[in-house]
């Protein structure tokens, strides 16, 4: 293996590193400039940003045949976005968790109980180990007419008239442009290395969907995490999870079913019930932490889903510990 692998995964780092610095900064400030809350423009513009790269592993996977490392990437990222990136987060910016943290808003709470319907669904729809035409149409239709409900609170306070910020919208937007593309690129080229790595082993393509690109394609969301806390936007970290995982089930799954509906090998009804267990798990944890305002409590539920994220993960190559 040439180490030219191992630069390219330190190079890629460092894109999606600087990417989600200007990602973050400039969802900031089309938050302030166009009066749209903080949780509902990372929903949007971070959400989808650090989806793009899942979005793109789907559509490039299912016209290859290999919808498999779509599906196990979507499920993958889900819970690595919880397990190992909130966790992860909130464990090294402790502070940013406070009580008035405590009383979630009609937006996160509306958007929390879609990614449940969300869950739910796709549990149903998983159980023969294949996704189909149908069912992505279920998907995105609960997902189009769930943004369309919820659409009233981009307009909440006063029709978006814009505060008193002067830098210019086209600036803000081509800042959030340059941020996606170091974001894509980064991930891209971290990915391609890691995978090649993993082939190198002969690991299966639904254990590296799970795994490697899942926690691969999981670096911009903690990149926008970690730089969200730093500047001390916790509505950002909890927009950006609750909107990739949305995305990856409503989306990303979605484009399987409509790219690659007759997969080469159906998923085992074992592994789906493994993986939908440990969704559910990290989703519990997700809720809990971010209505808990108790330091020692938080830190807490946060090591235990670090740990039961390196456990699934060790035992998804067949490693006990």
């Amino acid at each position: 293996m040439s180490n030219l692998v191992y630069l390219y995964l330190i190079i890629g780092l460092t894109l999606v590193s600087y990417g989600a610095n200007l990602l973050v900064s400039s969802t900031d400030s089309i938050s302030k400039k166009y009066n749209i809350s903080g949780f509902i423009s990372s929903f949007i513009f971070i959400g989808i940003a650090t989806s793009s790269p899942e979005i793109l592993i789907s559509i490039l996977s299912s016209l290859e045949g290999r919808g498999n490392i779509a599906i196990g990437n979507a499920l993958g990222s889900n819970i690595a976005n919880i397990a190992f990136v909130f966790a992860l987060t909130i464990l090294l910016f402790n502070s940013i968790n406070s009580e008035k943290n405590k009383i979630l808003s009609k937006e996160e709470t509306g958007f929390f109980s879609i990614l449940i319907a969300l869950f739910v669904l796709i549990y149903f729809f998983l159980i023969d180990g294949i996704i189909t035409i149908k069912e992505s149409v279920i998907l995105l239709s609960v997902f189009v007419i769930s943004l369309y409900i919820y659409k009233k609170y981009l307009h909440s306070n006063g029709d978006m008239i814009a505060s008193q910020t002067y830098v210019s919208g086209l600036r803000i937007f081509s800042l959030l442009t340059g941020g996606l593309i170091l974001l894509l690129l980064g991930t891209k080229i971290f990915l391609d290395s890691s995978i090649n790595i993993a082939k190198s082993f002969g690991i299966s393509d639904y254990v590296i969907g799970l795994s490697i690109t899942a926690i691969g394609s999981s670096l911009p969301e903690l990149a926008s995490s970690i730089e969200s806390a730093r500047k001390k936007h916790f509505d950002f970290i909890i927009g950006n999870i609750l909107g990739s995982n949305i995305f990856n089930i409503a989306i990303v799954i979605s484009i399987v079913g409509i790219l690659d509906n007759n997969l080469s090998e159906a998923l085992s009804i074992t592994y789906i019930d493994r993986d939908i267990i440990m969704m559910l798990i990290t989703m519990l944890g997700f809720y809990i932490i971010i209505k808990n305002y108790n330091q020692y409590i938080t830190k807490i539920l946060c090591l235990v889903l670090l740990l039961s994220f390196t456990f699934y993960q060790l035992n998804l190559y067949g490693i006990s510990v």
